[in-house]
């Protein structure tokens, strides 16, 4: 069924449901006068692939038909059908540059982004604990080599997307794109803005193994769509935004709220950015550090770049206090 219809292309969702908080996987095909591509492509496995034929087959269209494959960004969840699709019917996917090193699992930077989270939990105090993450970083480089995607990458600027806008929205990936038509406020958003829950700004080191500003470009890519007249967001997980004006308001203010009790507890004593999560969030520091970890570490960046806390190494641990103090 045709979810949507605008004067540049018809979009034909692919919602897949998902046990746990993403609710679903949703990709889209997209119709234009002379293309006809598939944005992001789902997880691995077979439900994904025939949820797309099945939504191929419905709109009267063939796997053959498909003219090229846009990727919002890297997670596995976005592109586990592209060498399966590739495989059958060679057509050309295109991607944010940032996103070609993590695709194809390069392993010169794969072993530089270990190195970058050996760094990180040592200075953010977080022991045997952070230990057991990057012991777990490096059994994936050798046991997820089968997740490369092997398909020829295209720069997202060659995409023939006839009217659409690329957007670029780092915070959640640093390779993160949506696609965008402004006579009408419509956006495929991919994972910058989900109805039912917050994006994580998950901590990612640059090329050259520097920490990025994850969660200032979160909020900073919540604004640029905010300053859009944008009606309708269609995300990666969950059901179609109507009031994403609203939805980003809140976000926001989440974020403001969650600084606050980070400082709060700065001020009662904690330090460390492992006493910090564990006051923050109890036993939830070890069911899920890495994403723990990476909430707390880019509030402690946000909050530094705002002028609210200050931070200064100790026997190669950060410290931190709050500004008044």
């Amino acid at each position: 069924m045709i979810e949507s219809q605008t004067s540049t292309f018809k979009l034909y969702p692919i919602s897949v449901p998902t046990p746990g908080s993403l609710k679903t996987v949703n990709f889209y095909l997209l119709s234009t006068k002379n293309q006809l591509l598939l944005f992001d492509a789902g997880w691995t496995g077979d439900k994904y692939w025939h949820a797309l034929n099945h939504t191929l087959h419905e709109n009267q269209f063939e796997l053959k038909d498909l003219t090229g494959i846009v990727l919002s960004h890297h997670h596995i969840d976005h592109c586990g059908l592209v060498d399966q699709i590739v495989a059958q019917h060679n057509i050309p996917v295109y991607a944010h540059k940032k996103a070609f090193p993590r695709l194809q699992r390069d392993e010169a930077f794969l072993k530089k982004r270990i190195q970058f989270f050996e760094t990180l939990y040592n200075e953010f105090d977080c022991g045997e604990r952070g230990e057991a993450q990057v012991n777990h970083l490096k059994r994936s480089l050798e046991n997820n080599r089968h997740l490369a995607v092997e398909a020829g990458l295209s720069p997202i600027e060659e995409a023939p997307l006839e009217g659409l806008s690329v957007l670029h929205f780092p915070g959640h990936a640093p390779d993160q794109i949506g696609l965008w038509e402004d006579s009408t406020g419509v956006l495929l958003g991919a994972d910058v803005l989900i109805q039912h829950i917050s994006s994580n700004a998950l901590i990612e080191p640059d090329e050259y193994g520097n920490r990025l500003p994850t969660l200032y470009q979160s909020v900073d890519s919540l604004k640029s769509i905010a300053s859009l007249p944008v009606q309708l967001v269609y995300s990666g997980h969950g059901a179609v935004i109507h009031d994403p004006q609203a939805l980003i308001k809140k976000r926001l203010n989440r974020i403001d709220q969650k600084g606050d009790k980070i400082i709060s507890l700065i001020e009662k004593g904690a330090s460390t950015g492992r006493e910090i999560a564990q006051s923050y969030y109890g036993s939830t520091y070890d069911q899920q550090f890495s994403l723990v970890m990476s909430e707390i570490i880019g509030q402690l960046d946000y909050l530094e770049t705002k002028g609210q806390i200050h931070k200064v190494m100790r026997n190669g641990v950060y410290r931190y206090s709050a500004a008044g103090l």
